[in-house]
């Protein structure tokens, strides 16, 4: 499995699980979990965790509107929440979802989705007005199981849903007519993500399989990547590499081209010691939040 990869700093401060990771210019990120804080965290200064808001219950997903100066929050019981970063107060609160939101996803310039754990899949506009950025346009429903992940394609025409109930679901933009249905994996698809130049596309499973497709569907290959779940998968820019990580506690990079193994992380102490639940690529640094209540920043060598 190609040589290890090694943890070059930790980020500690959470004090419950850490769900979710998003970039915060080049050098830091914000990170949330279930303690319901938000912290951001310069790569610099790993030791130096700045605590944000606090929102009272567990955070799944978070999405920047860095031009806006806001932050969307998905809760683990369904809210979208809105914080002005200008002020760091709670600007709206909506009951969006009856079940948590574990992604929030730009659709193009003025909307965006939020993948629900109750099997709908919520579009939101963006308005001028910052005391109320966000109102729904449609809600719809694809399946009984969580929608766990979205992901769009490069040239923004088409989205895949990541479901729970096995299927990964085409979606064509702007109208978000279902195009075709791929039957992914056993047990559930969690995560999706498409290869930066080329038609193609990953998915990840609770099978522990990742699965290579074509754009009409077709899967052109599959193989167990991990042991238990997969619960990330993500290219690099430049579509080099491939990036999974999952329940086993274990962070694998791949060559994209021939799906080769080059780098895994090792079982020490300084790795994660429980599931990896988010992972997050600034530059050639990898960053990787995990149930152990930890955060990793990791180099992908050449």
């Amino acid at each position: 499995m190609g040589t290890s990869l090694q943890a070059t700093s930790t980020f500690q401060g959470h004090t419950a699980a850490v769900y979710a990771l998003c970039a915060f210019g080049e050098d830091s990120f914000l990170s949330a979990g279930g303690d319901g804080m938000v912290v951001k965290w310069d790569l610099a200064r790993p030791e130096q965790g700045e605590a944000i808001v606090h929102v009272g219950e567990a955070i799944f997903s978070l999405h920047l509107l860095a031009e806006r100066d806001l932050l969307l929050i998905g809760t683990g019981t369904g809210r979208l929440l809105v914080i002005d970063l200008r002020t760091r107060k709670e600007v709206q609160a909506i009951e969006a979802h009856t079940k948590g939101i574990f992604r929030i996803s730009p659709l193009d310039k003025d909307t965006m989705a939020c993948a629900g754990g109750d099997g709908a899949l919520s579009i939101w506009s963006f308005s001028t007005d910052n005391t109320a950025p966000l109102t729904q346009l449609r809600r719809i429903p694809l399946c009984e199981e969580k929608l766990r992940d979205i992901t769009r394609s490069a040239e923004g025409e088409r989205i895949i849903v990541a479901c729970g109930d096995g299927s990964l679901r085409e979606l064509d933009l702007p109208d978000l007519n279902e195009r075709q249905r791929f039957e992914g994996h056993a047990k559930g698809s969690n995560c999706a993500a498409f290869h930066p130049t080329k038609p193609v596309l990953i998915s990840g499973g609770k099978d522990g399989q990742v699965k290579v497709w074509r754009a009409d569907g077709g899967c052109m290959l599959e193989f167990a990547a991990h042991k238990g779940s997969v619960y990330a998968t993500s290219f690099d820019p430049t579509g080099r590499y491939l990036v999974t990580a999952g329940r086993d506690a274990l962070l694998k990079v791949w060559d994209a081209n021939t799906l080769e193994p080059v780098q895994r992380s090792a079982r020490e102490k300084i790795s994660h010691t429980h599931s990896i639940n988010a992972v997050l690529l600034l530059g050639n640094t990898l960053i990787t939040a995990s149930e152990d209540r930890r955060i990793h920043a990791w180099n992908i060598q050449e």
